[in-house]
């Protein structure tokens, strides 16, 4: 069965600067919201709701994502290409 975020299960969870996740357990402030800040081997998230920081190995974080909300794009300045 698939999870919505990757049906097929090949290859890593798809993850950029700037994503939010929601985890299957609340941070003990009570949110569930997390902002990616560095992405490699090990991931540095930041809490939405109380502004922690913590740094998780990728392959614990991959187990425990519920949804993946990702980062708008910002816009380009009508200036620049």
């Amino acid at each position: 069965m698939g999870d919505g975020i990757r049906p097929d299960r090949s290859g890593p969870l798809p993850l950029h600067l700037g994503d939010e996740v929601q985890l299957k357990k609340p941070h003990p402030c009570g949110s569930d919201r997390w902002r990616i800040l560095r992405v490699g081997a090990d991931l540095r998230l930041q809490c939405t709701g109380c502004g922690r920081i913590i740094l998780v190995p990728r392959a614990h974080m991959e187990r425990r994502v519920r949804r993946l909300f990702p980062a708008e794009a910002p816009a380009l300045p009508p200036d620049q290409f």
